[in-house]
């Protein structure tokens, strides 16, 4: 391609209409009618894609309020301003939220060097207005996310906001974060044999007493499946690694924003599936209503505005991430 980037809105993928960007490095497909989507991010000169896609169900327009786990096609959502259905300001919020099944508007803009798309979304039940602006340059191998979240409404919104990307994983995989701890959620088994457990980030004991290095991915074979939250962030980053290939994935992220670090990772225990989702969370833990009283989750004023930035990197030739700083400028090192 020369350097040149491309935007695109000329295909359309099981009837939805697409939004792909374009360089020499990457490829991104983005589904503006299914939540704005991020469904593919193609690292070109290996030919790798870095997301993963359920192999039983294929996107297809979702009802408003529909179960999340029912129609987890993959790729990277958002999802606010819940996770599990709760109530918030006395009204009954849907499972993950409201953005995730909507669909949204969309802008493309296009130059030489650069290709963006912008995205927005008003939310029917928190009148809240989501937009972010997707930009990718000549020669980066980095996706420049710039975020406004926006309160409508009169009141204060508690709320929890959090990236969800799916990537393709299995027993080569590894995940860095820059995390002083961590707490295994009741949402198992995990490898420990434990749930409600905090521990040293990336070290926990396991209930036999035998010590297990989180950030090592196992086989689907393990019937294991892993829901937590990194908390204490150092920095603001977190990535996964296919050692075997040394290509990966990382976010770069504003931890005064983003303060906790979820993941979860299915090895096969989760309805037979394999994935890690890098989820960064504006709180913890999964009740919005429970971490407001902890302090753990904030509340938007009304007419209130978060704006944030993030950069999604594709990296190759490490087997750890040591850091990733806010410009998506990975190091690492080439062998554990």
């Amino acid at each position: 391609m020369n350097g040149q980037v491309r935007a695109t809105t000329d295909w359309t993928y099981r009837g939805f209409q697409t939004v792909i960007l374009e360089n020499e490095l990457l490829r991104v497909v983005i589904l503006p009618g299914l939540g704005a989507k991020i469904w593919q991010i193609t690292y070109k000169p290996a030919d790798k894609d870095l997301l993963w896609q359920h192999p039983r169900i294929r996107p297809r327009p979702v009802p408003f309020g529909a179960s999340y786990d029912d129609h987890f096609f993959g790729g990277w959502d958002e999802l606010f301003p819940n996770d599990i259905p709760e109530t918030l300001n006395g009204e009954p919020e849907p499972d993950h939220g409201e953005i995730w099944s909507l669909p949204w508007e969309y802008e493309v803009r296009r130059t030489a060097e650069e290709a963006e798309v912008r995205l927005w979304v008003e939310t029917p039940v928190s009148a809240c207005r989501m937009e972010k602006r997707i930009r990718l340059r000549a020669g980066e191998a980095k996706l420049r996310f710039r975020h406004r979240l926006t309160n409508l409404g009169r009141g204060g919104l508690p709320y929890l906001w959090k990236l969800h990307a799916a990537v393709k994983a299995d027993a080569n995989g590894r995940i860095d974060a820059d995390a002083a701890s961590a707490y295994i959620e009741d949402f198992g088994p995990p490898r420990t044999g434990r749930t409600k457990m905090s521990y040293a980030w990336p070290f926990a004991e396991g209930a036999d007493g035998a010590v297990h290095d989180m950030r090592r991915c196992l086989p689907d074979t393990a019937g294991i499946n892993e829901f937590q939250y990194l908390t204490e962030l150092r920095s603001g980053w977190c990535a996964y690694t296919d050692t075997a290939s040394g290509i990966g994935l990382g976010l770069a992220f504003d931890k005064d924003v983003f303060r906790s670090c979820w993941l979860f990772a299915t090895y096969g225990g989760w309805r037979n599936l394999q994935t890690v989702i890098l989820e960064p969370c504006t709180g913890y833990p999964i009740s919005v209503n429970e971490g407001v009283g902890a302090g753990t989750h904030r509340t938007l004023p009304g007419g209130g505005t978060l704006e944030t930035e993030v950069v999604a990197v594709v990296y190759e030739g490490l087997r750890v991430v040591t850091s990733i700083d806010r410009d998506g400028t990975v190091k690492g090192e080439s062998d554990t």
